[in-house]
């Protein structure tokens, strides 16, 4: 009676280690879909912000677009959400700095992002 009881005890104990393995397994595999959800999400916020970033040099670069519909302070409110703060705040085309500077001499140097 007393060694069924104990490869009774021996089995369980067994089975709960592969539980406690399998249940380990599961949180490391929960947290790498996690990290994969949030790079994506911040590569895809990046690529949604640099595409904004062109539309609006094309827009500067054209002479009959009415820039004071640009929303400026916006892009830089979704910009600092992506970047630190003293990061948004560096991009001279958001503070109205010399355009021929960030668009290669083409952009006009008007001042074509100042709102």
């Amino acid at each position: 009676m007393g060694v069924l009881k104990d490869l009774k005890i021996a089995d369980l104990e067994k089975e709960l280690r592969a539980t406690k393995d399998e249940a380990a397994q599961r949180l490391i595999d929960m947290d790498s879909e996690k990290q994969e959800i949030i790079q994506d999400a911040k590569v895809s916020a990046a690529i949604a912000m640099y595409k904004i970033q062109l539309q609006m040099a094309a827009e500067a670069q054209d002479p009959s677009f009415d820039k004071s519909t640009w929303d400026v302070e916006d892009w830089k409110a979704r910009l600092a959400e992506l970047e630190d703060e003293d990061e948004a705040e560096d991009i001279p085309m958001l503070e109205g700095g010399d355009a021929d500077k960030d668009q290669g001499g083409e952009a006009g140097g008007d001042g074509a992002a100042k709102v």
